[in-house]
Formats: C-alpha cells, structure tokens, sequence
C-alpha cells in the first residue's frame, strides 16, 4: 500500500521527516521528495508544514531549516514541472515569514536569515514583488520592535543578521542554552558552505538560448578602453619583431 492510499500516515510520515530537518542539503531533498512522489496530497501535505512552522514545540532553529527546505522544495518543484506546491507557497508565503520570524526576540534573530531566503525565492521567480515588499516591511518592523530588547531570564535569543559562522554570539541580548547556541553555528556553517557551492553553479546551456557561461564570463569583462589598444599595440610590435 502506498502512502497515498493511507493520507493519515502519509502525514505522519511527513511530519517525521520535517521533525528531523538539519542544516544538510540531503534532509531538504529527502523531505522534497517525499512531498513530490505524494503530489496527490499536496494540500494536506503543505498543510503539515505549515502546522509544524507555527508549532509551539518546534524550536528557532528548526524553522529556519523549514524555511531553507521551502526553497528546495520549489525548486524540486521546478524541475518535475509541478506547481501544486510552489503555488500555495506564493498563496501563504507571508503566514510562512510570519512564523519563523514571531513577533519576539527570538524571531528577531531570524530576520537576517529569512531576508535572504527571501532575496533567492524572489529571484528564482517563486515571490512576487507584492509579496516580496510586505515581507520587508514585516521583517523591517520585526527588528525595529525587538533590536534593543531587554533579556529576561528565562528567554534567550542571539543576533545573527548577516554575520559569518561562528560570530552569531558577539551581540547576544539573552543567555541562550549552549547546546542551542552550538546547533545554530554549526547548521548556519553548513548553511555558508552550501552556498559557497551555489554560488559557482552555472545551469547548461539550452538549444537557442545564450550560453549561461559566456554570459556570465562577458558580464565579468571591462569594457575596452585606450590601455587596451596600447596593450594590442605592443603585443604586435613584438609580434613583427619575432618574425624573421
């Protein structure tokens, strides 16, 4: 029997599997796969994400690797030629924001990651720009409320914006527990490398379209100035005067 057969367990399954998300690229892909091969289900499936984001027991951290398997889940999506899943993600993206950056300290700490999840869903075309503006603003009003938040002792949160691995700590305004503070440097350095990664992807080129390569290559080159014919001029000189 198969998971579809079965909704009820098909969402445990996936609730699972969501539970045990980490910073590492193959955790995403096997949730995105499991969302795809039960595409018959995407509503209940999306719906299962969505309880998970806003559930009380799931911790900081956890939502940002939700919010990181999101992004390979549209783009998952993208490649199997599906938008059953991609569309309820633009439908409920500002409820996604919304929940893995609360309105309080520890959301807060989350509002440099989310920006730039934000930024690469933009670009890939998965947020419109309606979307996109409302999503800065919330995010804008999440760190103006809560950037020079007092600690209380029993809360904790770190600031995390922008900064490189292993610097998450230096602007502390809570005492975070250290097996939490250590998850979070150790999966935002997973996050770094993955994207270090990224960055020198280049898709293949497709049949009459510009080669991604060259064009990026092009884009790199300065244009050609007077320091560049003195350069050709000298070259040739010596050119002449190797020839015999």
């Amino acid at each position: 029997m198969s998971a579809t057969d079965d909704p009820f367990a098909c969402r445990l399954s996936f609730t699972k599997l969501l539970s045990r998300l980490n910073a590492s690229a193959g955790a995403s892909k096997q949730c995105a796969q499991f969302a795809l091969r039960n595409r018959e289900l995407d509503e209940d499936l999306f719906s299962v994400i969505l309880e998970q984001l806003q559930s009380e027991d799931v911790t900081m951290n956890t939502r940002v690797n939700m919010l990181y398997f999101i992004e390979v889940l549209c783009d998952h999506s993208l490649k199997a030629d599906y938008g059953g899943y991609t569309d309820m993600i633009r439908r409920d993206i500002l409820q996604v924001v919304d929940a893995v950056v609360p309105n309080n300290s520890e959301g807060a700490a989350n509002v440099g990651t989310v920006r730039k999840v934000m930024q690469n869903l933009q670009g890939k075309g998965f947020v419109n720009e309606i979307s996109m503006e409302e999503i800065t603003a919330l995010l804008a009003e999440r760190e103006r409320e809560h950037r020079g938040s007092v600690a209380s002792p029993e809360e904790s949160v770190y600031d995390d914006d922008d900064e490189e691995p292993g610097n998450e700590g230096k602007d502390i305004k809570r005492k975070l527990d250290d097996s939490i503070i250590q998850q979070r440097m150790e999966e935002d350095r997973e996050r770094h490398k993955r994207l270090r990664e990224n960055i020198w992807a280049i898709p293949p080129p497709s049949d009459g379209l510009p080669n991604p390569e060259f064009e990026k290559a092009w884009d790199q080159v300065s244009d050609l100035n007077e320091d560049d014919y003195e350069i050709m001029r000298e070259e040739n000189q010596i050119l002449a005067a190797s020839v015999v």
